[in-house]
């Protein structure tokens, strides 16, 4: 107890105190004797121990923007309906910006950001397809490879590259989600395309999704004739199992015209080398964050770069393939880096 403090001091101390006053404010609100000097903090944190008063101990800084339960309503709402920070602070109405919430998310040691694999799941039928297709072609010498053109459709967006490749993922669950690509929606474009040794075949933009009729009409517009010029129909056609593709009208229609269609395994977008073109075109695309007000001046853009940067990649890309396809074996029919 601090001795010489008279029972008015003691007084005042109790009832500022009682108003949650941490003890330096305290301190500086007491008035000094005129015979003694103001009481120090230490005084006043003597007074308040020994009174057996709670001692308020405010941290510095600004006050908090977010309460308790607002940061458990975050973490819940990212951890459940997986939105990002800005998405965040939208639906919750929170009166603060996206970076205070992703403190929040990272103080809280739950959740963490990383990179959504692009990598669909794989289930037993399509590990054993992916390692039967591999064992088959491994062998192969590259003048095969340089016989198959491969294709492949991709959806480009107005607003930026399709689909986010960074989230906050819950670390106490294991999540099964990875990105995918959407075939429909406004502001967006759906093109075929198809690359070989020998070139580049046209690029076709398809309104609307993308059915076994439509499908058949973008093969006869850009993949036929640059069959017909390029290999004289001697090629081997490769594409992947999209329900256009598998439909049983286009695939009686393409051993119709005797076109060899590439046995083509699964859930397998890391053995076909134009994935890898998808990327390199995305970033050209949508450079520095480009956006596009209009469809048409997207698609400008996707055709220039289409023209002038994809053949760039080829080669490297399709000699690869025996490389996949040994990666392929070492994982066991699991998806590879590529």
């Amino acid at each position: 107890m601090a001795p010489w403090l008279s029972e008015h001091e003691k007084g005042q101390i109790d009832a500022l105190a009682g108003q949650e006053l941490s003890v330096r404010a305290i301190a500086k609100a007491l008035k000094p004797r005129p015979d003694r000097s103001r009481p120090s903090y230490a005084t006043v944190s003597l007074c308040l121990a020994s009174r057996g008063r709670r001692i308020v101990r405010k941290k510095p800084g600004p006050k908090r923007l977010l309460s308790r339960k607002s940061e458990r309503r975050i973490i819940r709402a990212v951890s459940v309906d997986a939105l990002t920070s800005g998405q965040v602070v939208h639906e919750l109405h929170l009166q603060c910006s996206a970076r205070t919430v992703r403190r929040t998310l990272q103080a809280a040691g739950l959740l963490r950001y990383k990179r959504v694999s692009r990598k669909p799941s794989l289930s037993s039928d399509n590990i054993r397809k992916r390692l039967a297709f591999a064992t088959a072609f491994i062998a192969k010498p590259m003048a095969f490879w340089h016989q198959v053109v491969f294709s492949d459709e991709k959806i480009w967006s107005c607003d930026g590259p399709f689909g986010s490749s960074q989230r906050w993922v819950d670390c106490r669950a294991k999540s099964s989600s990875y990105a995918r690509r959407q075939h429909s929606g406004g502001g967006k474009v759906h093109m075929w395309a198809g690359m070989s040794l020998r070139g580049l075949t046209m690029a076709v933009f398809v309104e609307g999704g993308l059915n076994a009729v439509k499908y058949q009409q973008v093969l006869l517009e850009a993949l036929l004739p640059f069959g017909l010029e390029v290999y004289d129909f001697n090629f081997t056609f490769q594409q992947d199992n999209a329900p256009a593709h598998t439909a049983n009208s286009a695939k009686a229609w393409l051993d119709a015209l005797g076109v060899t269609v590439l046995p083509w395994p699964a859930r397998s977008p890391d053995l076909n080398p134009i994935e890898n073109i998808w990327g390199v075109l995305s970033r050209v695309v949508y450079r520095k964050g480009r956006q596009f007000a209009r469809v048409a001046e997207l698609k400008a853009a996707v055709l220039a770069a289409w023209a002038t940067e994809a053949q760039k990649y080829v080669v490297p890309l399709l000699e690869s393939m025996p490389r996949r396809l040994q990666a392929v074996l070492v994982a066991r029919g699991h998806h590879t880096k590529y």
